[in-house]
């Protein structure tokens, strides 16, 4: 983890900014391939838990804990499905934005078969997603693009649906909107799970150890709006997403416990990664962040 704070993303050149946030990501690339893979599926967001399941217990060990959170990535791609009405709506041609390792591009073409276009701006991760996509028998239905999402062009005709899975954070959103505007067809849908600000200490704690700049839902409402697009869809789920952190601090602290091979530099950034997990949960409970779900359509 670097020291580079929300403020001083934000007060980078454009281009840079989307340089460094790949570069950032491009880094943590064999990170996430250890807590969230093997793969083909890899995800890189929080889980979704119905109000029946439980955190992980003290000892269980880091194996245990790492199939929990995949199992749950899943669930929360599932619910999103759900209230997205994925069967119709994402089941054409997709845009996946902010695309991390491919696994919800997979996910929405081995589910629903689209044919989707899985949009990063790290480098390193474009044949990650296309070597899964080769291993799940994909090859014509996923391609990677690396690209700046606010960049965005229409090179293979208009897209039914863009989907922004903890990514739009990274935007410039009236910028990416109004890109959208011409990449989406009308009554096409954006379909977005962010995490969104409701008081200042909240976007401070997700920002600075994300390198994202999180909004409200009503500046989301707001830069759609002004590209043609109308929020029709709210759903929250802070609570139901709140046992993530829990179960990604457990990972870190099981890993702490067993793995002997870690070097002194790794196990200081666990320790990091471990209180920021700690914080964001704070956060999810003070009611200092918001998960939510929103579904915009193209008028």
């Amino acid at each position: 983890m670097s020291n580079l704070s929300s403020t001083s993303l934000a007060a980078l050149d454009p281009q840079d900014e989307v340089r460094v946030v790949g570069q950032y990501y491009d880094g943590k690339t064999a990170k996430l391939v250890r807590k969230y893979g093997p793969g083909p599926r890899i995800h890189y967001h929080v889980g979704y838990y119905p109000g029946s399941e439980t955190p992980p217990r003290a000892d269980d060990t880091a194996e245990t804990i790492r199939q929990s959170i995949r199992l749950h990535q899943e669930g929360l791609l599932r619910y999103a499905a759900k209230i997205w009405g994925a069967e119709h709506r994402l089941s054409g041609k997709v845009l996946d934005v902010g695309c991390g390792l491919g696994g919800g591009s997979l996910f929405w073409a081995q589910e629903y078969g689209a044919d989707v276009t899985a949009v990063t701006n790290a480098p390193e991760h474009a044949p990650v997603v296309e070597g899964f996509a080769r291993e799940c028998g994909l090859d014509g239905k996923v391609r990677a693009l690396v690209c700046d999402a606010n960049r965005l062009t229409v090179d293979d005709g208009p897209y039914d649906a863009a989907v922004a899975i903890e990514s739009s954070g990274y935007f410039n959103r009236p910028q990416w909107f109004e890109r959208l505007s011409h990449v989406i067809r009308p009554g096409g849908s954006v379909c977005i799970e962010e995490v969104f600000l409701t008081r200042p200490h909240g976007a401070d704690v997700w920002a600075e150890y994300f390198y994202c700049k999180p909004a409200t839902v009503r500046d989301y409402a707001e830069a759609a709006k002004a590209a043609g697009f109308e929020l029709v869809d709210e759903v929250d789920a802070t609570a139901e997403t709140l046992p993530f952190w829990e179960e990604s601090a457990a990972w870190t602290k099981a890993v702490l416990d067993s793995d002997n091979d870690l070097s002194a530099v790794e196990r200081r950034q666990m320790r990091i990664s471990l209180l920021a997990n700690q914080a964001q949960g704070a956060e999810w409970r003070a009611g200092g962040l918001q998960l939510g779900f929103l579904r915009f359509e193209k008028k």
